[in-house]
């Protein structure tokens, strides 16, 4: 495997790391990384660089960067909306692999923020046949803030009670607070106070805001015969902002056979344990090789 710094871009501004392996296959699609929140491309405990190297090492050229404004990337020169941004530059990171190493198809790999950028990438640009969506939420259902809300209450709700009472860590959760290391009033805010909000807000309007068709979109982008794994920690809230936006629908997402969906117990939002960013690293070396690798021999 051999690693290089690149700059690219339509002022060549922005800036990222390739790893390629010793023998490149075109016919193998190449990973790209995309930011996580403002964390620049080194990824959140540097999970974008364990994952592109162990990625490389399997055949898979890679690419992990910065958006503009982020980490070494200057910032644009226009006054482009950031949710645009992102689908242009990484259309750019997609033409540089094309260009200097013969790619000519593309998984996208995304924790948090980076989830929503590769969903609306993938949507855009047909060279897209994977996108990796890392504890993803917000990122399924479009920008109207009404609907954000409402599923915004919704999630809280859910978690909050599913944290208490069904997670691997309620045990260690409520032991806690018999011990008065975590506050009362927050424990009974996240429980009780997420689910009063979410019905207050329904008898302050007629009717709950229609949740559009998310399981069609889905499938519209497997039939096209992209590779969709939904991955989430299991304390992380954005595994139940997926459950109150599909509800019973996440059956047919597991049934699809484009599409996977997988929840890594004991684990939380940023990997902070050594433990779950191995597994991390593990499940995604392994869905590559038995997914999109498979798919290009």
């Amino acid at each position: 495997m051999n690693e290089e710094a690149v700059l690219f871009g339509a002022d060549g501004s922005l800036v990222g790391v390739v790893a390629t392996p010793e023998q490149t296959d075109p016919a193998r699609p190449a990973f790209l990384f995309l930011n996580a929140g403002v964390t620049h491309r080194v990824g959140p405990n540097r999970l974008h660089v364990r994952m592109a190297r162990a990625l490389a090492e399997d055949g898979f050229c890679t690419l992990r960067f910065d958006f503009s404004g982020l980490g070494d990337s200057a910032v644009r020169g226009d006054n482009l909306p950031a949710i645009q941004s992102v689908v242009v530059e990484t259309k750019e990171a997609m033409d540089l692999l094309a260009e200097r190493h013969g790619a000519e198809s593309f998984v996208l790999v995304g924790i948090c923020s980076g989830a929503m950028s590769s969903y609306l990438t993938a949507q855009e640009d047909e060279r897209v046949v994977g996108a990796v969506m890392i504890n993803g939420q917000a990122h399924l259902h479009g920008d109207d803030l009404e609907l954000t809300d409402h599923l915004r209450a919704r999630t809280l709700a859910r978690h909050s009670w599913r944290i208490a009472l069904r997670s691997s860590f309620r045990s260690k959760n409520w032991r806690k607070a018999i011990q008065g290391q975590l506050e009362p009033k927050r424990i009974l805010r996240m429980m009780f106070g997420s689910p009063l909000e979410a019905l207050r807000g329904r008898r302050n309007r007629e009717a709950p805001p229609e949740i559009p068709d998310v399981l069609a979109d889905l499938r519209a982008l497997t039939r096209r015969g992209v590779r969709l794994f939904h991955l989430y920690c299991e304390g992380d809230e954005g595994l139940d902002y997926f459950h109150a936006l599909l509800g019973d629908k996440v059956r047919d997402v597991e049934t699809d056979e484009n599409s996977r969906f997988e929840v890594i117990r004991g684990s939380n939002h940023l990997f902070t344990l050594r433990w779950s960013q191995d597994e991390l690293v593990d499940i995604v070396r392994e869905w590559a090789r038995e997914t999109v690798g498979a798919a290009a021999e």
